[in-house]
């Protein structure tokens, strides 16, 4: 998914459509006034904006030209914003001083809308060059002077952006509630351009790899692709071309998300948009990677790497990791590293979570390739630390939307019991008789009512249900994936008396387990990590639970446990998995596992726990791999 989609200014739009509308009814010729002349420019700049942004600018230079001729003072802000917006999407760093400048001239004469019009246009052109966390301190004052402002049209922008912004940033709960915002400002506007731009922003939060609701976020992106394919937008197209594949690779359909790929990338070239095409091939490459064909996107990385402009650091350190991730499948672990320090130093330095548990992951992995176990401890414990951040943000952004759905409901709720008190005070001022009898018609009504709100409201619980059951659930193994197990895990901490018997951990993951990709693909893989999901569950204690980590990595609590049972635990697992048979594999050959143990009470955390067991878990590999290993 791009970092940012392609942006349209929906009060540009509206008004924009009106002249449009009012010029086609009197006809415009060069006699007409210099203010129907530029707003008739502007409206063909933004008619053509998604098939050529080049001629769109064109024309909103000549309009600008023609303002700045009419010595209307007011018209010439509204052809520079304009020319902003289109200069950003051609060339982002000659809109900076267009901003400037108007930001300038605005602040002179007190006209705040402008300002944050303006504000918003700098900090778009800063994203589009990859300086987002510029971009950021710009967005925020573009919605407070925005709110100054009192205009909805020019918040409601403003907030789309740093709604935008702060998704980038892994700021879920922020990004929806601002994403939100907007839509019901454009709603009540009726800006359909903005309501659907800020549909495609929320619908890239939902897909998410840490809110994960893709079919949702999937839903949104067909739809917008059917408007922008019967408007002939063709950069609409292909933007939602790409977040279709995005959400697809999430869920790990990977040929369908690869043919969408391929189909935005043609509209891309199409539309001769550098950025766009190098997004495009940059995913393509990432995709191969994932497919077992890492010498082919190695040289569609490299493209995307050659496109980027060298002062857009943030993709260029984005690009790194997809490179990286290329080099280490073709067995090139050291450059590797060195991509991956690189984006590091960037991503830390930018403050940006979201893409450092990307650089640790993958950091970790390419250190244990080259025996540097005590650096991918390291990295390990850095990804789940960043993750374990990202995923609790994850949980404060889906508490934020139940707690707008409860509002919602609340509130219709409280305007029904109104309407129907008002009209029980008709009815009393008619006759005692009637409103016997209406009462009697409210009670019957209300009770039916209750009933029909008691049976949705259990509906909807017991489809809440079955949602966090598929939302805690790895969708490969079965078992509980990694929120869910480190939820349990703090919840069994938690309650550990002390004095009393202390929680065990486990924690293992399979052993050259990208050997067993590499000859078997991953279709073989995933057979294998099915198989481990089914023998674990037979082999643990009833209170226990296990779960997904993610990739080969699984973890296990055991409540209530001595340490001598708990190590026997461990390593009657470990042998069973050992002795087991998995389905394509020779006879002879066997799947291991290494494992780390510890146990701990109310004096610990689940970090420290955490910590402890991968330690002992680098122990088992460094000194062989398939045994046991307790702190």
């Amino acid at each position: 998914m791009q970092p940012f989609g392609h942006k349209r200014s929906g009060r540009f739009a509206c008004w924009m459509l009106s002249a449009m509308m009012g010029l086609c009814s009197a006809g415009f010729s060069r006699a007409e006034s210099p203010a129907v002349e530029v707003k008739a420019l502007l409206a063909q700049a933004e008619a053509i904006q998604g098939q050529d942004p080049k001629r769109a600018l064109v024309l909103s230079q000549r309009a600008y030209v023609s303002a700045r001729a009419s010595g209307d003072d007011s018209l010439l802000r509204e052809a520079q914003k304009n020319l902003c917006l289109m200069t950003a999407q051609v060339d982002a760093r000659k809109a900076i001083p267009i901003a400037d400048a108007g930001m300038t001239v605005s602040r002179k004469t007190g006209d705040l809308s402008s300002v944050a019009s303006f504000l918003s246009c700098k900090g778009y052109a800063l994203d589009l060059q990859g300086k987002p966390g510029e971009a950021a301190l710009i967005y925020e004052s573009a919605v407070s002077t925005a709110q100054k402002a009192g205009d909805k049209e020019v918040l409601a922008d403003a907030l789309a952006l740093r709604g935008e912004n702060r998704h980038y940033y892994g700021r879920y709960d922020d990004a929806i509630e601002d994403l939100d915002r907007a839509y019901a400002l454009n709603l009540e506007l009726g800006v359909k351009s903005e309501q659907r731009y800020t549909l495609n922003a929320i619908a890239n939060v939902y897909s998410d790899e840490h809110v994960g609701e893709f079919d949702k976020a999937i839903g949104y992106y067909r739809q917008l692709l059917k408007e922008d394919e019967a408007s002939g937008l063709k950069s609409g197209v292909a933007t939602a071309r790409f977040n279709i594949a995005s959400a697809m690779e999430m869920k790990g359909e990977y040929a369908a998300a690869l043919a969408e790929y391929r189909r935005a990338l043609q509209i891309d070239m199409g539309l001769g948009n550098p950025t766009a095409i190098a997004e495009s091939e940059l995913a393509i490459g990432a995709l191969l990677v994932k497919l077992n064909n890492a010498a082919a996107a190695l040289s569609w990385i490299e493209r995307a790497r050659m496109r980027f402009p060298a002062e857009d650091h943030e993709s260029l350190a984005r690009t790194g990791v997809v490179h990286a991730k290329a080099l280490r499948a073709l067995g090139r672990p050291r450059e590797a590293i060195e991509d991956l320090l690189a984006a590091e130093q960037h991503f830390q330095n930018d403050n940006n979570p979201r893409y450092l548990a990307k650089v640790y992951e993958a950091l970790s992995a390419a250190r244990a390739d080259v025996g540097e176990w005590r650096l991918a401890y390291e990295a390990s414990l850095a990804y789940r630390e960043t993750q374990f951040l990202l995923e609790k943000r994850a949980r404060d952004e889906q508490s934020s939307r139940l707690r707008v759905q409860f509002d919602s409901a609340k509130k219709e709720q409280e305007n029904r019991a109104l309407l129907i008190e008002n009209a029980h005070r008709g009815d009393e001022l008619r006759n005692a008789e009637r409103v016997r009898s209406l009462q009697r018609l409210t009670i019957v009504l209300g009770t039916a009512l209750l009933a029909l709100l008691t049976a949705m409201a259990l509906q909807q619980v017991n489809k809440g249900q079955r949602l966090r059951a598929l939302a805690m659930t790895d969708e490969l193994t079965g078992l509980p994936n990694r929120r869910s197990i480190l939820e349990f895990l703090d919840q069994e901490l938690r309650a550990v008396p002390p004095g009393g018997l202390p929680l065990g951990l486990i924690a293992f993951d399979v052993d050259y387990f990208k050997r067993i990709n590499d000859v078997y693909g991953h279709h073989g893989g995933d057979r294998v990590l099915r198989k481990i999901g089914m023998i674990v569950g037979q082999h643990l204690p009833p209170e226990a639970r296990a779960g997904r980590m993610g990739g080969e990595e699984f973890l296990a609590v055991v409540p209530r446990v001595e340490s001598e049972r708990l190590w026997q635990i461990a390593d009657s697992l470990r042998r069973a998995l050992s002795e087991a048979q998995f389905e394509g594999f020779r006879e002879d050959e066997r799947v291991t596992i290494s494992l780390g143990v510890c146990d701990g009470g109310p004096a610990d955390d689940v970090e420290s726990l955490l910590r402890r067991a991968d330690t002992a878990l680098y122990r088992a590999k460094h000194e062989g791999r398939n045994r046991t290993v307790m702190d």
